[in-house]
């Protein structure tokens, strides 16, 4: 009795299973593409109209400013549509077989723009536009479509290379960064992110550049991301400590830089900047503290002994302190040589030049 149970469940579930393929998917998967690009084009007829209508709207949605956004329905005018998506996708592939490049790339896009997550759109989209004088957005394509968990787009990004052009981004970001030219490195950065869209070192430094243009929330938000991306990589968490630090909130300010020099115990500037923000809360034995982690990575650097030395001085630690304005000294730091000569015994100062003759009668008439 169970058996006969147990068979006549299968044979329902594989009616099911039958029905659910629609006649269009039918003749694709036997290779029939144009009896495919008729099926699936009596559905799209169907609803192209308010397709195009909604990908309009869409459009004019993307150019709005946040106020005009905020008087639109935008959750549910941006909803993904994945069943009309999965129709223009599937008229897609079989134009695609047809060889029709143009109808397929345009349905593609289409499919992409109904449903943004549609990874398998942005892989077959890259396929066809793959070509030396576009071999930017088709990365760009197969970055999105690996990131969204198509496996053979993330074989396909390295054996193109992607990375590389990535990689060129960045550098050009990241040097019109330090050029201070931040709106070209968001630019660059932008593209960098888009094609590698898992590398928290992109997002930190677009995060530098946000945060040169006082666009702080912006900034924070990059920085939070790669935080997210890479969790073991220190540069997020020292970016945001450096935007409390800029704030005067020191006290978040040494939080991030804890955190960022628990991922990363060479940090130098982490430990640099922890020491002022410590000092900046009266925290004098940490600061210190700080300050002798710079001189163990960098034996040489005589600021940080400048500043160590004149904790020290504070703290009445004179011993330490003269010791550490001697190094600066010799480091050639020049504010260094001062302390170190209020340090010397009188006998060893610089003696007082001679009197000259005569100078005892002029004292005398005087």
């Amino acid at each position: 009795m169970h058996k006969k149970i147990t068979i006549v469940l299968f044979a329902i579930g594989l009616t099911v299973a039958v029905k659910a393929q629609t006649p269009a998917e039918d003749k694709f998967k036997k290779g029939d593409f144009a009896g495919a690009v008729t099926e699936y084009t009596k559905e799209i007829d169907k609803i192209d109209a308010e397709v195009q209508t909604l990908i309009k709207k869409r459009a004019e949605y993307d150019k709005m400013s946040e106020y005009e956004r905020a008087l639109v329905d935008g959750g549910q005018l941006m909803e993904a549509k994945k069943d009309w998506s999965k129709l223009y996708n599937g008229r897609g592939k079989s134009y695609s077989g047809l060889t029709r490049k143009a109808d397929a790339v345009k349905d593609f896009s289409t499919a992409i723009a109904l449903d943004p997550k549609n990874g398998e759109a942005y892989y077959e989209r890259a396929l066809l536009t793959n070509t030396s004088d576009n071999k930017e957005n088709a990365c760009i394509d197969i970055s999105t479509a690996a990131s969204l968990g198509v496996e053979k787009a993330k074989i396909l990004f390295d054996d193109n290379f992607c990375w590389n052009i990535a990689q060129q981004h960045y550098k050009e970001g990241a040097s019109n960064v330090m050029f201070r030219k931040y709106e070209d490195a968001i630019k660059e950065l932008d593209v960098a992110i888009k094609l590698s869209p898992d590398s928290g070192r992109y997002y930190s430094k677009r995060g530098q550049a946000y945060a040169g243009l006082n666009k702080t929330a912006k900034a924070m938000e990059d920085f939070t991301k790669a935080t997210e991306i890479q969790p073991n990589n220190s540069e997020g968490y020292y970016q945001i400590a450096m935007v409390y630090y800029n704030k005067d909130d020191f006290e978040n300010a040494i939080k991030y830089f804890n955190m960022a020099i628990e991922k990363n115990p060479s940090l130098y500037d982490g430990y640099l900047n922890r020491a002022t923000a410590c000092e900046r809360q009266q925290r004098f034995t940490s600061a210190i503290y700080d300050y002798g982690r710079c001189i163990s990575l960098r034996p040489n650097d005589g600021i940080a002994y400048l500043r160590r030395g004149q904790l020290e001085k504070e703290m009445k630690n004179n011993l330490d302190a003269c010791k550490d304005f001697a190094r600066a000294a010799q480091l050639g730091v020049p504010e260094a040589q001062e302390y170190a000569n209020d340090c010397l015994d009188p006998s060893q100062k610089k003696p007082k030049q001679p009197k000259k003759k005569g100078d005892d009668e002029e004292e005398k008439g005087e």
